[in-house]
């Protein structure tokens, strides 16, 4: 055979190695498709999740989850704890003998069908609650006081003196009147506006938004001792509840934000707030003061990490258990992934209702150490990675590995609840405040609001029937 001349069995060679190199770099090129589309899968989960969860709170799903179903089949079936009403409890009260106002009697002695004389009278007695026509309102609720005082030249002084300090205005607004307005702003949420018409409408009294906000900024700043002494009150209990909300500040100063901290104490119910706030560690640390040094109970949010004593952070079980809750309700997963999500949210919250009789049971240290040895065991469990974890309960997971030292504090010291669910209760009234408010316009503003929502919720929860008796205390004792 002549040199440079391929045969054909070289020829087939040739084909077969440049096809196996073709094989090769095809395999290579297909794993790393396969690679990105893991990749690509992982995101498009998180993707969904994210999108689901954003559904849920822009649009407010009606959608139930099973747990929701089950609650509300133990609500009609008498299970949940509450109890099942009577057809009295459906009825308005017999009012006292010195809560009748007036008297009216609807006399008859002729039937009033045939005139005949009626026999064996009876008398029966029935209760009609109502207020003054809201016409006569004014009439009846509005007082205008002729204020006269004298005054004197002084020749010894060289000056005028007066019997009372001289108003700056001829006519001004009394205190009962900016208590009421105290009032509508925060218990009833009124806006300014809505405080306006109601003071026109039903007092004949007119009344400017700026005279509005001068009078919160007065009360707010005749207030400010009685916030202080709340504060105080509540850094010397053994344990306080923390958490924070958002609260729009148009205008905020540097150190302003848009944020709220609320602060309680675990055996008060009294509260203090910190309104126009940013979400750092140091509005936490303002709340709690230098000198506490009692157990911390908050969710898992970072700032709260390194700021109680150690072995005092205690993290509430409520929050994950609502996570892997919304987790396994989710129509983003496979059906694979959904059932591992299932089956831990449900250990997790047997694990988590456990945790929480054990919590409110009579404290024997010796007890509640060898309780918690099983129970953590079981956590650890709970928490073992599964093939099926997508990665949002991945992360979860890990995140409750990290502190699951905090998770049992509630176990090992005594009067410690399982959640923080009572420092979300003292936000409640304020997120729905801020649907109707939409924040403050600055950061003054929301330090006025500090103070006044401080003071009344806490004279609220006090008492709501002898509120406005405290309130003017409160105003009167400063």
């Amino acid at each position: 055979m002549s040199k440079g001349i391929i045969t054909h069995e070289q020829r087939q060679d040739q084909v077969i190695s440049r096809l196996k190199n073709k094989i090769v770099f095809l395999q290579a090129e297909l794993k790393k498709r396969d690679d990105q589309i893991v990749v690509l899968n992982e995101k498009l989960e998180k993707a969904l999740l994210y999108i689901e969860e954003l559904q849920k709170h822009v649009f407010r799903s009606k959608k139930k989850s099973d747990d929701e179903h089950i609650e509300d089949k133990q609500k009609e079936e008498g299970l949940s704890g509450s109890h099942k009403r009577n057809n009295s409890s459906y009825r308005r009260p017999l009012p006292q003998g010195e809560d009748i106002t007036n008297e009216e009697t609807r006399p008859i002695k002729n039937c009033s069908h045939c005139q005949t004389r009626l026999t064996k009278l009876k008398i029966l007695e029935f209760y009609e609650e109502d207020i003054l026509p809201m016409m006569d309102w004014f009439r009846v609720l509005k007082k205008i006081k002729r204020i006269k005082i004298t005054t004197g030249y002084c020749p010894t002084c060289k000056k005028r003196v007066s019997a009372a300090s001289i108003p700056k205005q001829k006519v001004s607004l009394g205190q009962h009147i900016r208590q009421l307005i105290v009032f509508q702003n925060t218990i009833e949420q009124f806006s300014y506006s809505q405080i306006r018409d109601f003071l026109r409408n039903c007092l004949h009294l007119e009344i400017s938004e700026g005279e509005i906000v001068r009078i919160l900024t007065e009360q707010a700043h005749v207030l400010k001792p009685a916030y202080e002494d709340l504060l105080k009150s509540i850094r010397e209990d053994v344990a306080v509840h923390m958490d924070e909300t958002g609260w729009k500040t148009v205008s905020p100063d540097i150190l302003g934000g848009d944020f709220i901290w609320a602060m309680t104490g675990i055996s008060k119910t009294d509260v203090v707030y910190a309104f126009g706030k940013n979400r750092g560690l140091g509005n936490a640390k303002a709340l709690l003061g230098d000198d506490f040094h009692g157990v911390g109970i908050t969710d898992d949010y970072n700032a709260y990490k390194n700021m109680f004593d150690k072995g005092k952070h205690a993290l509430c079980w409520a929050h994950p258990d609502r996570k892997l809750r919304d987790l396994k309700n989710s129509d983003s997963l496979s059906e694979e992934k959904k059932e591992n999500c299932k089956q831990v949210s449900e250990a997790f919250s047997k694990l988590y209702q456990e945790i929480r009789a054990l919590s409110s049971s009579t404290f024997v240290k010796e007890e509640r150490e060898k309780a918690k040895e099983v129970l953590m065991e079981t956590f650890k469990k709970i928490m073992v990675p599964n093939k099926n974890d997508p990665s949002k309960l991945v992360s979860i997971k890990k995140r409750l590995l990290e502190q699951i030292a905090c998770y049992f504090v509630c176990l090992t010291t005594p009067g410690i609840p399982s959640d923080n669910n009572k420092a979300e209760r003292i936000l409640r009234h304020l997120v729905i405040k801020r649907k109707k408010s939409f924040g403050s316009k600055t950061s003054k503003g929301a330090e006025v609001m500090s103070t006044l929502y401080s003071v009344v919720m806490s004279l609220w929860n006090r008492s709501k029937e002898n509120f406005f008796r405290n309130y003017l205390e409160a105003v009167r004792g400063q």
